[in-house]
């Protein structure tokens, strides 16, 4: 009798400690998919304010000074570029950056419908803010003026890359107004 005792102890003692284990497993998976979905949440917010800092920029018309505060603010920003076009120089340079990136403005090839960046070093010019500051530097004879004119006004279009990320900003002075 005290064998049948012993042995039915052990049986319940396993049962209950099987059943703590399903309970911690089945609480985990449930507590795992609320982490899940508020890391996502998270990662989106977050995206979502790292994007907003282009708003003001996007499709807006801005002035010489926010062109050149532009160019001071992101230029340690990895794999971005700034293109500037002024009335003056149509063909555009580029804001210097730390990380020697300069992107041409996307286009689309024949038969794609998805628009792409050229990756690769664009042949333009790439010019630091005191250059673009600098009214010593004219010169208009070769379309190489690079002075931007804090007073002017400029389009700005946000170029974005197909995982949202914005990669470059051009400003254009010829379109603004348009």
């Amino acid at each position: 009798m005290e064998n049948i005792s012993t042995g039915l102890k052990w049986v319940i003692g396993i049962i209950v400690t099987i059943l703590i284990v399903a309970a911690g497993v089945s609480i985990y998976l449930v507590i795992n998919n609320y982490f899940i979905r508020a890391q996502e949440q998270t990662l989106a917010q977050t995206q979502m304010i790292n994007q907003a800092e282009f708003n003001s920029y996007d499709n807006k018309d801005v002035s010489g000074q926010d062109v050149i505060n532009a160019a001071m603010k992101y230029k340690g920003r990895p794999q971005f570029s700034i293109l500037i076009r002024t009335g003056v120089n149509t063909a555009g340079f580029f804001a210097q950056n730390t990380y020697e990136t300069y992107y041409d403005p996307p286009y689309v090839k024949e038969g794609e419908t998805e628009t792409k960046f050229h990756f690769e070093n664009s042949k333009l010019d790439n010019k630091s803010v005191s250059q673009m500051l600098d009214l010593s530097d004219n010169d208009v004879a070769n379309d190489k003026n690079c002075n931007v004119n804090t007073q002017s006004a400029f389009k700005a279009n946000v170029f974005r890359d197909k995982n949202g990320e914005v990669r470059l900003i051009v400003f254009d002075q010829n379109e603004a107004g348009k």
